[in-house]
């Protein structure tokens, strides 16, 4: 529901051949003998070819779980609003997922000239290729780079972001670390060059599109517009209390919302069930217990496997984490039942959380990364900032952990 994982139930993987059940002599499971896994029986006659690759970031780090599939026409369009993701079916299509390291290979392709798409999360891009029979196709990285920017023609979708400008916490720099914007050679985001929506709030940038209040002062159609929602540290010129309504009718369509640190509020208010702060609930820093540095596990095996990539010099079970302020005491998996998603990805049965990382020093054993459904949209946060108040070009270790979870369940 949340991740382009594996295609839909049933569906043929381009990894492994399989076993079918009709006498056409090959093994896709379908009744023709062209060797590939659709019934139109096309012309290919069985001349196929292997693919393998690299998925990128537009930044170059590698992307590791995204979809990448072979089609005779266009790929799916990424929906310009929010929307209730459904899973892709992969039945007739040769598919794969990149490694952790972002290389990927799909076998028996039907030579000729195909379409490439490649996609992660709300990141997509599609381009033409040409599969050559008998052979090895090694496909140039740049077809299956994810994009920094929207072309307009469907061959690179980006996600429709906004982000609240605070200059203690910048998830704006994070956001050009994945190629969404310029950084400046003091690692911050470049003004005029971002493909998202800043407002001003604590912080102002000439090309913000609007103080932070504007918002929702422009009704609920205008926030639909967002895949997500970024919510930093403080935001003191704007409260979540009054636009309770909006957000919860934003994330129940499919809208994600992130919160750092001391923007608890904005995860709190609309779902006050779910995360149990230390301290008072209904303040607007819910589990303020001070300024903490501290270290974490690493609970998730394919987090686990992409960090060992990327920042192959931390250990995963003590891996830091700096500027942090709050403390969560539990977590509850069993409210707003009815509202959560069960194995099969449809809606249904109570909100369950996700604890991504788990803290092993200052506040041992206690949440430090989670996320958790809601209808058709997600609620991710985070007890500590983006980054504190510190820019660099170098992708902090929080902020991998953050960039692989707007990727992995960006959905």
């Amino acid at each position: 529901m949340w991740a382009i994982a594996s295609g839909c139930e049933g569906a043929n993987s381009g990894l492994t051949s399989g076993s079918d059940s009709d006498s056409d002599g090959d093994s896709d499971g379908d009744t023709d003998s062209d060797g590939d896994s659709d019934t139109d029986g096309d012309t290919d006659l069985g001349y196929v070819g292997d693919l393998i690759g690299t998925v990128r970031s537009a930044t170059g780090f590698p992307i590791s779980g995204a979809l990448v599939y072979v089609t005779n026409g266009d790929g799916a369009d990424i929906p310009d609003n929010v929307y209730c993701y459904t899973c892709d079916d992969m039945t007739t299509k040769k598919w794969t997922l990149s490694n952790a390291d972002g290389t990927w290979s799909i076998d028996q392709v039907p030579a000729g000239d195909r379409n490439l798409v490649t996609r992660k999360g709300f990141f997509q891009r599609q381009r033409a290729i040409t599969v050559s029979q008998d052979v090895v196709n090694d496909i140039p990285v740049d077809k299956t780079t994810l994009p920094g920017a929207n072309t307009g023609d469907g061959l690179d979708q980006i996600p429709n972001y906004a982000v609240l400008l605070n200059w203690y916490d910048r998830p704006e720099d994070m956001l050009s670390k994945m190629g969404l914007a310029d950084l400046s050679p003091a690692g911050e985001v470049v003004s005029g060059t971002e493909n998202f929506h800043m407002y001003n709030d604590d912080e102002s940038y000439p090309s913000a599109i609007g103080q932070s209040s504007s918002l929702f002062s422009q009704g609920q159609d205008w926030i639909n517009q967002y895949h997500m929602i970024f919510f930093p540290c403080i935001c003191n010129t704007l409260s979540a209390g009054p636009n309770i309504p909006m957000l919860t009718t934003y994330v129940s369509s499919g809208g994600k919302i992130y919160g750092s640190c001391w923007a608890g509020q904005w995860v709190e208010q609309p779902f006050p069930n779910v995360i149990e702060f230390n301290g008072s609930d209904t303040v607007y820093n819910p589990g303020d217990i001070g300024l903490w540095n501290s270290f974490g596990t690493i609970n998730d095996p394919e987090m686990r496997a992409w960090l060992a990539v990327v920042q192959p010099s931390q250990n995963l079970d003590h891996y830091p984490f700096d500027g942090g302020w709050i403390l969560i005491d539990s977590l509850n998996d069993t409210a707003y039942d009815g509202h959560g998603v069960l194995a099969d990805g449809t809606i249904g049965g109570p909100v369950v959380t996700t604890n991504w990382v788990t803290d092993v020093a200052n506040n041992n054993s206690h949440p430090l990364t989670i996320t958790y459904p809601y209808d058709c949209g997600k609620i991710f946060y985070s007890t500590y900032q983006v980054v504190e108040n510190n820019p660099s070009l170098d992708i902090r270790p929080q902020e991998a952990v953050l960039i692989y979870l707007f990727y992995e369940v960006g959905e």
